[in-house]
């Protein structure tokens, strides 16, 4: 008997290691909480389509909780097809006036725009290519402003740059609570960006609602900020040993580092315990 039948579970700095592999002690473990009738459910500030392949590996058939859990998906990894299980767009003006202030404060950030299955970005740069080449996914390049005019419904901003100047963004966000934004680092150079209603700790409600168990009987895994929500929100929070300060500060229970495969630690010790 599973003791924490549903997990939610980051990926970047978690469930994959700095080459972003998944270990094979990590698939191992996976598939076999699933074959003992456990949900692992991807829970990532990630894209849809930059979760596919990690999916097909672990050969999942649950929901992804992708962009922070502004959009979560019904995948099939062997039809290859997709349906929105819930969506939580930002409010329609929001976007564009972001960016107003952005060029108008002069800030040299890298404003990535997430619709529904589509990446956009004004041009590439050192920080959108670096995301490309961690999720495996490219950036569609478009007029950003002349896009956010028209009303495009945005389920996720990425804002990238060097720390001292995501701080300032991150100050000139909380200058603004009309827009209803909320804002986490997912490491010292990210800022996700997300409709206030929207965080991990709301999917994982969503999930428990939606499979009927008690947040009692779940298990939230991660290492960065916007983690936090499920993690202190879940049954029980596992932190990575690679976890931030701030997180391992508020979760006391943690494993080895993604580097050595701590999920499948989480896995095997806590979520499959008697």
């Amino acid at each position: 008997m599973l003791k924490y039948p549903l997990v939610l579970s980051d990926i970047d700095g978690t469930l994959v290691n700095a080459d972003g592999n998944i270990p094979d002690r990590v698939v191992q473990a996976v598939q076999a909480y699933s074959a003992a009738g456990g949900r692992f459910v991807l829970a990532s500030a990630r894209p849809p389509l930059a979760m596919v392949n990690l999916a097909q590996q672990l050969d999942l058939a649950v929901p992804l909780v992708t962009l922070n859990g502004s959009l979560i998906v019904n995948y099939d990894p062997h039809a290859g097809s997709w349906d929105v299980f819930s969506e939580t767009p930002l409010y329609a003006r929001v976007p564009i006036q972001l960016y107003h202030e952005i060029v108008s404060h002069q800030l040299p950030v890298s404003m990535n725009v997430y619709s529904g299955l589509a990446w956009i970005a004004n041009q590439h740069d050192q920080w959108n290519d670096q995301e490309a080449a961690i999720t495996g996914t490219m950036p569609l390049i478009k007029p950003l402003a002349q896009r956010l005019a028209t009303g495009l419904t945005v389920h996720k901003i990425l804002c990238m740059a060097d720390p001292p100047v995501i701080d300032e963004l991150a100050a000139l966000l909380a200058a603004h609570p009309d827009w209803h934004l909320t804002a986490s680092r997912s490491k010292p150079t990210y800022l996700e960006i997300s409709d206030q209603a929207v965080s991990k700790q709301t999917a994982l409600h969503t999930l428990a609602d939606h499979f009927g168990l008690p947040l009692s009987a779940t298990m939230a895994i991660g290492d960065g900020e916007n983690d936090l929500p499920m993690l202190t929100e879940a049954g029980l929070g596992v932190a990575m040993g690679n976890a931030l300060p701030t997180v391992r500060a508020r979760i006391p229970q943690s494993v080895a580092s993604n580097e050595d495969g701590g999920v499948a630690e989480a896995l095997h010790d806590y979520a499959m315990a008697d």
